[in-house]
């Protein structure tokens, strides 16, 4: 297999911390996850309105209930 082909994986709190396989970091013990998928859910939400939609609803909502309990 070609290392160029390979995934670096990396911590998500110690973006520093990077190795060629998977592993725990050494300075925080979380799992390294592989580079370029941090964001992956949030790039498929974004990417069709009716997601985004959504999450402002859900957010509003959320909002709304939370000023209500803070009267």
């Amino acid at each position: 297999m070609n290392d160029a082909a390979a995934p670096a994986y990396s911590c998500p709190m110690h973006p520093s911390v990077r190795q060629s396989g998977p592993g725990r970091c050494p300075t925080c013990g979380m799992a390294l996850q592989p580079e370029n998928v941090r964001f992956r859910l949030l790039r498929h939400m974004l990417g069709d309105w009716r997601h985004v939609a959504v999450m402002v609803a859900i957010m509003a909502i959320l909002m709304a209930a939370a000023m209500m309990l803070m009267r």
